[in-house]
């Protein structure tokens, strides 16, 4: 017995159940006046799909961490850099003859992609041209020319710093453990420029003293950092007296950090290099951010309306199950240091399905999730006996298909396969769905494509008409 076929008869079942349950007399009563062509007919069929790779170019995002550095891989290049204001701690005062000692940033960060043991140079430039207004969007492929004039006098590093990932100049306490810190002294020019930007009484007077900070790397196309946080430390000592004891030096610590406070932006640069010749495989589909590059699935719709109309005749049609099934070729384990250069992404965790159409209005907060546009499915695995394991993402889009098959014109549907974050609040009953953002870290996802000789992209209808 086929699978469309078991799927028909116990949908039937299920139908005869609900009517078993009523009196007999009123079974009978109904079915005696009931005509043929008023039964309730219920099918299933498969429908062809056909997918390509789309280009999403660059987005409007806010990040909750920061990408760094450069990285080659078989399915292109990707440089991140970032620009950054920094809160302004209002209502701090420095004592009355405090004096500067030295100027620190530091980058905290996770992991990174890559070879871990790649030198990476890290160099810091001072935003002299203009600071973030705090409403305005900011697109990831913003021109530093925009914010930076990258002259020799906004360099705020005597030389560019030379780090590796396995080889951190620092570790910090930060929750349960430690995690690798990048330590970068400014030179003595912009310690002093921090120093007496000292007027903290809002931000917008900090922001006008000083407008921020652009990190970027000189050379290094092995290493991408994740960044979950960084922040700029100002070292300074005064003195004062105390009763019985001549002057006391007593030292100081004044902390300027890149919070939700403040604006934001990480630029990612991608060079495709060896992406299309990857796309004349027809047998695979990708998916990667940050380059938002994504997969498009069409969906017959005409066909289908065709298909079902010559089933179901007149009667309302309804569909009852679509699940499209997308298995992911490409998931590796081990940390991602451990990962070789083509390795360097893992699927991303969560995959939003969307009309392509309403891709912009949705990431813009025009309309909202709802079935009948998006849905999000994350990552599943299954383990078979054999102890092999598969990934996949699993959606049901029977409440689209129903809503698009009740139009006046059936147009190919385009949809969208996007990565996303998904956040969510908690309860002791469910998870309600808070926010869906773009995916910014570094995910690359490989699905058959429709053209794979054997692993068909196909959906499974089973639809109804009263």
């Amino acid at each position: 017995m086929t699978r469309q076929i078991q799927i028909v008869f116990f949908l039937l079942a299920t139908l005869l159940f609900s009517f078993s349950s009523c009196k007999n007399d009123v079974v009978g009563a109904g079915s005696s006046v009931l005509e043929s062509e008023d039964s309730i007919i219920v099918r299933a069929d498969t429908f062809s799909l056909t997918s390509s790779l789309v280009r999403g170019g660059a987005v409007t995002a806010t990040p909750d961490s920061f990408m760094l550095g450069e990285l080659d891989s078989k399915y292109g290049h990707l440089h991140a850099d970032l620009l950054t204001q920094l809160a302004c701690p209002v209502g701090f005062k420095y004592p009355a003859d405090a004096e500067l000692d030295s100027v620190c940033l530091f980058l905290y960060y996770r992991y990174a992609y890559g070879d871990a043991n790649a030198p990476l140079a890290i160099n810091v430039y001072a935003m002299d041209r203009g600071t973030f207004v705090y409403n305005e969007p900011l697109r990831s492929d913003t021109a530093i020319s925009t914010y930076c004039s990258l002259d020799d006098s906004t360099r705020m590093l005597d030389h560019p710093v030379v780090v590796t990932s396995s080889r951190y100049t620092d570790s910090t306490a930060y929750g349960d453990g430690y995690i690798p810190t990048i330590t970068l002294r400014l030179n003595k020019k912009w310690a002093q420029k921090l120093f007496a930007a000292d007027d903290y009484s809002s931000q917008e007077v900090f922001n006008r003293m000083f407008g921020g900070i652009y990190i970027t790397t000189e050379f290094g196309g092995a290493t991408l950092l994740s960044i979950m946080d960084l922040n700029v430390g100002i070292y300074y000592h005064f003195t004062y007296e105390r009763a019985g004891v001549e002057s006391v030096v007593e030292k100081g610590m004044k902390g300027l950090y890149a919070s939700r406070e403040v604006r934001q932006l990480n630029r990612y640069i991608w060079q495709e290099s060896d992406l299309q010749a990857l796309e004349m495989n027809a047998d695979t589909n990708f998916i990667i951010s940050p380059a938002h590059i994504y997969t498009q699935l069409s969906f017959p719709m005409a066909s289908m309306k065709e298909a079902i109309t010559r089933s179901v005749g007149t009667r309302r049609a309804y569909v009852n199950r679509a699940h499209l099934s997308l298995p992911v070729l490409n998931h590796y384990s081990g940390t991602a240091s451990q990962r070789t250069r083509d390795d360097w992404a893992q699927p991303a965790q969560n995959m939003l399905l969307i009309r392509k159409s309403d891709l912009d209005l949705f990431f813009n907060d025009v309309i909202d999730l709802s079935d009948s546009i998006a849905m999000y499915a994350t990552l599943q695995s299954v383990t078979d006996t054999l102890d092999i394991t598969t990934y996949s993402y699993e959606f049901d889009i029977s409440t689209l298909l129903t809503e698009q098959l009740r139009k006046d014109r059936y147009e190919t549907l385009e949809m969208l396969l996007v990565p996303v974050t998904v956040t969510t609040s908690t309860t002791t009953s469910s998870a309600t769905v808070i926010d869906i953002d773009y995916n910014q870290s570094l995910t690359a996802t490989e699905i058959y494509s429709a053209q794979h000789p054997e692993h068909k992209l196909e959906l499974e209808v089973v639809y109804s008409g009263f």
